[in-house]
């Protein structure tokens, strides 16, 4: 039988212990995780860094290529492959805002992305829930349009079984709640379409939710309403993670006092470094660990350093300021490629993800553990919490709230009026 072997290798500013592990029936060794030191070469730092996240999954929280695809080509998928290196086809190689393919996710050692499903806020009180069901389609045919190297998966299970087989796991997540239509039932239909977040707004306020931007049509109630307190009760119950990155903080606070279950933020990055509403502030951060949240760092560089330029070393910033205030099983990665234009020197796009995780290991305060959660152990046991809290609350009824007519009568003058039960038909 074929045993587990060793080999001690000395290297000029550090040692780097690497086991190899032998698996019998001739499949090929593969090596675990290795600490260097911090002194140690880039070159070093960056085949560590591999090593780990060939032993433990990335997932990445955020990304907008669909919606480049409505934009670029009008959802229509016969000229586009996601197997294909689009930094040598048009239009995709001349776009600031084109950073993914799945030859590039493979470099990048992604083991499962979330694809955005968004539509813009303009939508909204208009045909919004059929465009967003028309990106959740263009996700669902780009994604088949390559079995062979990624699948679309609805669970943590699903998520580690892909990284076994060395296939992208992909997921879907609604950007903005004005998609939603304000509407149970849309959120039902998304969950058992498979998505498996939604973002509760976007750049506009939902009769329901406030935004972090300063725009006019405010809900009724500054956060979240009693309608919108009721949704994202509706979201625990089907097992919806609730996305807060763009709500405004106090719709934050509002939904931390209300959700049974953990909630992420799919793309933000930190106040206290980049002080603008869009981030995140220190009582929000320090609340996630009373709610098993987390927030995964964004690599804009405008929400990073409030400018137009930004390194990794800002990045690892921001991941540190939200470790230091929430603690470590709390952070995550959502770089929003494909929706931004301006990225860190070093993290142009999501090959790049390995040289993250070279730079964090100069820091002895970051074990391999905590690096393996940060990677995607945290979105894990989130996703998990969030499908346990499904579980436990299978015995209450679906919500059949509907929306007071008086948050959304003056915004929404197109709608279908259903006749009360005494009214004739003929």
């Amino acid at each position: 039988m074929e045993r587990v072997m060793a080999a001690l290798v000395v290297v000029a500013l550090g040692v780097v212990v690497v086991v190899v592990v032998v698996v019998p029936g001739g499949c090929h060794a593969t090596p675990l995780p290795v600490r260097v030191s911090p002194q140690a070469s880039h070159r070093e730092r960056l085949e560590a860094a591999r090593s780990l996240l060939a032993s433990s999954p990335l997932i990445d929280g955020h990304n907008d290529l669909a919606w480049n695809v409505r934009k670029f080509l009008h959802n229509k998928l016969r000229s586009f492959n996601l197997s294909s290196d689009l930094t040598k086809e048009k239009p995709w190689r001349n776009s600031p805002f084109s950073h993914t393919d799945l030859p590039r996710l493979r470099e990048g050692q992604v083991a499962a992305q979330f694809w955005s499903v968004y539509v813009p806020c303009e939508a909204q009180y208009l045909n919004t829930v059929q465009l967003l069901l028309e990106q959740v389609d263009a996700v669902r045919r780009m994604v088949a349009s390559s079995p062979g190297h990624t699948r679309l998966v609805r669970s943590s299970a699903e998520i580690l079984q892909e990284f076994r087989r060395g296939r992208v796991a992909s997921l879907m997540g609604v950007e903005g709640g004005h998609g939603l239509a304000s509407s149970m039932g849309v959120v039902r239909a998304l969950y058992d379409l498979g998505v498996r977040y939604v973002t509760l707004t976007h750049k506009c306020h939902t009769p329901w939710a406030e935004c972090s931007e300063d725009v006019p049509q405010r809900p009724n109630t500054p956060g979240l309403t009693p309608y919108g307190k009721e949704l994202i009760r509706e979201m625990n119950r089907v097992g919806l993670m609730v996305d807060l990155s763009h709500a405004s903080s106090r719709t934050a606070r509002d939904v931390l006092a209300v959700t049974r279950a953990p909630v992420i933020f799919s793309h933000s990055a930190t106040r206290s470094l980049c002080d603008i509403e869009r981030n995140v502030p220190d009582d929000v951060l320090s609340s996630l660990a009373d709610n098993g949240g987390m927030v995964m760092i964004s690599f804009y560089n405008d929400f990073l350093t409030c400018g137009q330029s930004a390194s990794i070393q800002d990045v690892v910033a921001h991941i540190n300021h939200v470790r230091t205030m929430a603690g470590v099983d709390y952070v995550g990665i959502g770089a929003g490629y494909d929706g931004i234009n301006r990225t860190p020197t070093g993290l142009e796009d999501v090959s790049k993800y390995p040289e993250l995780f070279a730079e964090l290991l100069r820091d002895s305060t970051w074990s391999l553990q905590d690096l393996k959660k940060l990677a995607g152990l945290n979105l894990l046991r989130v996703l998990s919490e969030v499908n346990q809290v499904r579980e436990d609350l299978a015995g209450e009824k679906p919500s059949e709230e509907i929306i007071p007519i008086h948050d959304i009568d003056t915004r929404w003058p197109c709608r279908y009026k259903f006749a009360s039960l005494d009214d004739t038909r003929t």
